[in-house]
């Protein structure tokens, strides 16, 4: 027997609080790696907005959703459940990262647009 019944209310809190967060961080680390390499992403629209309206929005809809699939048919342990949907949501938000957090079209003073401080070990 579950813990935690799937499809209830406890799978939808847990959603929007992994998911959530997840699209929050990703949020913040893009713009902490646009200011870092002075990369001018919508031209005339400040990037803050560009990330509030569009970002934001994008990774919660990706997080919220694989959460919830991946728990779902992750299996009947809260736990297992809970660690499979982290995993696929950092490894989302690591492509998400990589589609736009540094974008080859926009061009910035760091090499690829891959800010320093970004461990080499972790792909872009």
């Amino acid at each position: 027997m579950a813990l935690f019944s799937k499809g209830g209310r406890t799978e939808s809190f847990l959603a929007i609080v992994v998911g959530g967060g997840a699209a929050f961080g990703l949020v913040v680390i893009t713009s902490r790696s646009w200011k870092e390499c002075k990369v001018d992403v919508a031209g005339s629209v400040p990037n803050g907005l560009t990330l509030l309206f569009l970002g934001l929005p994008l990774a919660l809809i990706v997080n919220l959703v694989l959460f919830t699939i991946v728990y779902r048919y992750a299996g009947k342990a809260l736990f297992m459940g809970l660690i499979a949907a982290a995993i696929a949501i950092a490894i989302a938000d690591l492509a998400l990262y990589s589609w736009q957090g540094t974008p080859a079209a926009s061009p910035g003073i760091c090499p690829g647009n891959v800010p320093p401080w970004w461990p080499e070990w972790i792909p872009t």
